[in-house]
């Protein structure tokens, strides 16, 4: 059998004798496929480190937008909370407004009486500054607490440091409601206010309600929170019928919209 053999001469330059090398032809192509292997190999493995390398990317990629997703999540978990708060004073409000509409103020009061606890404002429960009052979070300090709106109304004038008060445009003879269970110390006519009730809720907290049409109570008088006091007028100095509403502590006037 004849041995397949290639034949290499190489001439080196400047000389004149060549150098010989014999190959036998089945190395050669066992070295082709040797090279071969390792170019495939090469090529796969490149491919692979680039897959990798995507891999890795889409990985970062996808870590950043779980972290801003959840950060999302975070901001309408709290969203949807305050929107639970909102939609749950929302029904009270159109509870009492309904059975305001069915002119029963027994139903108002009940309501009222029923949901005055539900709503508790850190600012409105404990007060920190020199002229206000620390109250223990209990139903019997809640019961003499004024966090609770006076009348069914829109305000009209805010309280600043020459009004000490804030002002509710509502309609005439509308019921004005107490903010919190006290005595009645003044119930009369006092000039630019006009006719004015003015209830003591104890621990030198009052409370004062001016403008009236008229009164349903008398100095001396136990009036429960959220039962009817008064109605709306426009008597004293004023431009029209509201309610003028006043906190007092200790002889100081503070800011009843603190407190609703």
């Amino acid at each position: 059998m004849t041995r397949k053999i290639y034949t290499i001469q190489i001439v080196p330059e400047g000389s004149n004798r060549a150098r010989t090398y014999r190959i036998n032809r089945n190395w050669v192509k066992v070295f082709g496929w040797l090279i071969s292997l390792i170019a495939i190999l090469l090529c796969v493995f490149i491919w692979k480190f680039a897959e990798i390398n995507l891999q890795l990317a889409a990985s970062w990629k996808l870590k950043t937008e779980n972290e801003y997703l959840l950060k999302r999540h975070a901001e309408y978990e709290a969203t949807f909370t305050q929107l639970d708060s909102i939609y749950v004073i929302e029904t009270q409000i159109q509870n009492i407004l309904q059975t305001y509409l069915e002119d029963d103020s027994g139903k108002v009061r009940s309501i009222l009486d029923k949901n005055r606890f539900s709503h508790i404002s850190s600012e409105q429960v404990r007060q920190d500054t020199d002229h206000e009052t620390e109250y223990l979070r209990t139903r019997q300090d809640l019961e003499n607490f004024p966090n609770m709106l006076p009348v069914m109304g829109v305000i009209s004038r805010h309280y600043t440091d020459e009004h000490t008060g804030v002002d509710f445009a509502a309609s005439m003879n509308e019921p004005v409601f107490a903010t919190a269970s006290g005595k009645v110390v003044f119930a009369g006519d006092k000039e630019d206010l006009g006719l004015v009730v003015e209830i003591d809720h104890g621990q030198g907290v009052s409370t004062r309600y001016a403008h009236l049409a008229r009164f349903s109570i008398r100095k001396g008088d136990a009036v429960r929170k959220g039962s009817v006091i008064a109605f709306v007028g426009n008597t004293g100095n004023s431009n029209g019928a509201h309610l003028h509403y006043e906190v007092i502590s200790n002889g100081k006037s503070l800011n009843p919209e603190k407190y609703f």
